[in-house]
């Protein structure tokens, strides 16, 4: 299985090095067998990410639609209006009075307030692509744990019958030989 990362600002060799590390720390540390690191190499990841589960272009979607589910914001659009004909009079209107509106009320602290809103839901929008991305390799990584732990929990069953089979055997040596330690 091999696929190719085509991402500006990504070194896919610094990536496959740190990914070589931390399973080779793994192993080292009796975490990972190799026949474990074999199994997990040979499983694709359709079986367990599907579409509904993460896409890729998530992010980009997001900057794609930016009007859609962001506000712009700018100095003028507290003065705009849409509403065609009235409403470019009453922009007109707006735009003359501009001065005295001032003397009433400062748009300034609206003007940012709103503008570093925007600033803030791109932000969001960012940091929910991330941690979908972190969710989908910890679903990965616990998923992986629980099939480990169904394989540790089958042998121990194994190791338990064996145990139990050998103490029977040593039970029956002990009450077949003789009692007065003479052969």
């Amino acid at each position: 299985m091999s696929f190719e990362l085509k991402a500006e600002g990504v070194d896919v060799q610094q990536l496959l090095a740190d990914v070589h590390n931390r399973i080779e720390e793994r192993r080292q540390a009796g975490l990972y067998t190799d026949e474990e690191l074999r199994f997990i190499a040979e499983r694709t990841l359709e079986g367990v990410l599907t579409g509904r589960d993460l896409r890729a272009d998530l992010l980009e979607e997001f900057r794609a639609r930016d009007a859609q589910w962001n506000f712009a914001f700018d100095p003028e659009t507290i003065y705009r209006s849409s509403r065609g004909l009235v409403g470019r009079v009453l922009e007109a209107s707006r735009r003359v009075l501009r001065p005295i509106q001032k003397l009433f009320w400062n748009p300034n602290p609206v003007i940012a307030a709103l503008s570093r809103q925007a600033d803030l839901n791109r932000f969001n929008a960012h940091l929910v692509h991330n941690l979908v991305l972190e969710l989908s390799r910890l679903s990965l990584e616990v998923q992986e744990l629980k099939n480990r732990n169904l394989q540790m929990a089958g042998r121990l069953e194994a190791l338990a019958r064996r145990e139990k089979t050998l103490e029977g055997l040593v039970v029956y040596r002990e009450e077949g030989s003789p009692k007065d330690g003479s052969a």
